[in-house]
């Protein structure tokens, strides 16, 4: 990316601008994630780092796992749309192979082992959706190929990021396209860090599959993404750093979203696809905004000088780029704070207005959006949100060998308070606490069945109670999680060590059975601790008090502290309600603890 140029629009596709907002409103129920890119030479230890959260209250916090399977047994592969389980068909990936036989290893007789989102070549792909134009999105009839069938199937059978936008995009070209717009991030072992960006040909231009455009993220650089087509202009001749459909301007104008007479070389693929509006820059843009200003610089630069873009209230003004050269290089710490962000200490912090209650909170209950007296307002969409399903962030390590690259620390929550776990990508099976499957594979989640041996249930059980005790719990939960991280870190790379050592003296054989145990074990281990933590937590934060060890007290060695509420709370309170719960008299002045009594009424033989 070089410059960011505005596109010549056609008026044809500004007409869209109102049912965009309604499409927004009402679209299906999909994953809405967010994506952070941190190449090898914009980290401390040279790994490359992909963060993702996925978002959705259907998605169930599991760690999908597809082991080695005989490629020859895929002639009737089914397909399910992975946002709503629907059937999409059934393809013939034998034949697709034997008809693109360049795509892949001809020598190829097993598929690659899935684990999450990475396989065993250290090939990661993540996602965000940004749904896009809707005469193109969610728009092709035939097609029976989701984002969600496309990652899955693209890390059974690629092994490298270039590899894999081909592959994706054949895949498509042959089966159809039945998502939205999509920003993909994919990466792999050799520090390669690619976004690509996808939507369908919709229904009436005569061909299947999707338009898209493919970009490297140059070595150093930071990018992200979060709901909004990112990529703008776009270089031609430099096929290593830049990838593309042939068609990604055809179709434009084949459905007058762009002028036949413009300059198809200032062709913005997001202004056009992903025209901007105030809903999806606010809660999109906004979030990538929030991570590039902590990366950028220390100075509030970056930040002061697109704060009205990211804020909405100039979002059709100068855009952010695609990517950032950070001020310092980042660590596994720093990524994991990142995305823990409610947007703390910037004006759009949501734990300062009225909506965060007495305790201070980011969250407010769904939808985003909601009216008053015939005006539509919305909450803030942090990075960090209740409705996460699983997240996770892939450490590929290029100077390890392709099979022992790739971790990935995965958790099965809210991205600021779920404990990650690290995994390997080539194990072979994980802890039962994280196993299962998802609605791709036509299975139904049992969102229903309330289940303690399942990590998805007990890292919920945590997170929900500190929602409601946000100020008091969650500066505790933070101080845990940076322990399990510093904890399991020191695991792995004792790990590491042996996983080497028997990579060089039994191969790759011996490497998968010592990472598959880490991994098992890694799980296991987290999934007690956290269940305990559950138990401390509770005890510590009942019935609005903070219960405190006090070893010399008789009755049960704790003290029950009374946190009050802020001079806030209380201001807002007062302001609301005037008199209703002042003290007309002096009884308030003496107020005094009595035992069972307390609650300071002096004087009183019961409390009820």
């Amino acid at each position: 990316m070089t410059r960011l140029v505005p596109s010549p629009i056609s008026k044809n596709s500004l007409r869209f601008g109102s049912i965009i907002i309604l499409f927004l409103i009402f679209a299906p129920s999909i994953h809405a994630c967010t994506n952070l890119l941190i190449t090898p030479g914009a980290s401390q230890d040279g790994s490359a780092m992909i963060a993702y959260n996925a978002d959705s209250p259907t998605l169930m916090g599991v760690l999908y796992h597809y082991p080695p399977e005989a490629t020859s047994n895929r002639t009737n592969h089914k397909a399910f749309d992975w946002d709503t389980g629907k059937p999409l068909g059934t393809i013939d990936l034998v034949e697709f192979f034997q008809t693109h036989d360049t795509l892949i290893d001809p020598s190829l007789k097993l598929t690659y082992n899935v684990i999450g989102n990475a396989n065993e070549h250290g090939l990661v792909i993540a996602e965000t959706t940004f749904g896009g134009h809707p005469l193109l999105a969610w728009n092709q009839s035939e097609g029976q190929l989701d984002y969600g069938s496309l990652i899955y199937l693209t890390l059974q059978y690629a092994k490298t990021a270039p590899q894999a936008i081909h592959l994706m995009s054949s895949l498509l070209d042959t089966f159809g396209y039945a998502s939205g717009g999509e920003s993909f991030t994919i990466a792999d072992a050799s520090g390669q860090v690619w976004m690509m960006e996808v939507i369908g040909r919709g229904n009436s231009y005569g061909k299947l599959g999707a338009v898209w455009v493919a970009v490297q993220i140059p070595n150093g650089s930071v990018g992200a993404h979060a709901n909004h087509a990112r990529v703008t202009t776009f270089a031609r001749n430099d096929s290593g750093n830049c990838l593309y459909s042939d068609d990604v301007v055809a179709v434009a104008v084949h459905y007058g979203l762009y002028d036949a007479d413009a300059d198809p070389l200032a062709f913005s693929f997001s202004d056009v696809y992903d025209p901007r509006n105030f809903l999806n820059v606010r809660q999109g843009e906004a979030r990538v905004w929030s991570l590039f200003s902590v990366v950028a610089d220390d100075s509030g630069e970056f930040s002061s000088k697109y704060f009205t873009y990211a804020s909405g209230q100039d979002y059709m003004g100068e855009r952010m780029p695609l990517y950032v050269t950070p001020y310092r290089k980042l660590s596994l710490e720093d990524a994991m704070d990142l995305m823990s962000s409610h947007y703390e200490g910037t004006p759009l912090d949501a734990s300062v207005d009225v909506g965060s209650g007495l305790f201070a909170s980011p969250h407010r209950p769904r939808p985003l959006l909601w009216t008053y007296e015939n005006k539509t307002y919305h909450n803030e969409r942090s990075i960090a949100t209740p409705k996460t399903g699983w997240n996770f962030i892939a450490t590929i390590r290029p100077w390890m060998p392709a099979p022992l690259a790739a971790v990935i620390w995965f958790a099965c929550d809210d991205s600021s308070t779920a404990p990650r776990v690290p995994i390997y990508a080539s194990s072979r099976r994980v802890s039962q606490a994280y196993s299962g499957k998802g609605p791709q594979d036509g299975v139904i989640s049992p969102l229903l069945q309330f289940d303690m041996s399942k990590a998805f249930w007990v890292q919920n059980m945590v997170s929900n109670f500190v929602y409601s005790r946000w100020s008091d719990a969650y500066p505790v939960l933070r101080q845990r999680l940076q322990q399990s991280v510093k904890d399991f870190m020191r695991r792995l790379e004792i790990s590491d060590i042996k996983v080497q050592a028997a990579f060089e003296t039994g191969g790759i054989k011996k490497a998968v059975q010592q990472m598959t145990k880490f991994s098992v074990e890694s799980g296991n281990v987290m999934h007690s601790d956290w269940k305990n933590f559950y138990g401390e937590l509770f005890v510590r934060f009942r019935d609005f008090y903070t219960i405190e060890q006090f070893e010399n007290e008789p009755v049960c060695g704790c003290v029950a502290k009374e946190p009050g509420m802020s001079d806030d709370v209380k201001r807002r309170i007062v302001t609301e309600t005037c008199s209703h719960y002042r003290v007309l008299d002096g009884s308030g002045t003496t107020s005094a603890s009595h035992g069972r009594l307390g609650d300071g009424l002096a004087g009183y033989q019961s409390v009820n």
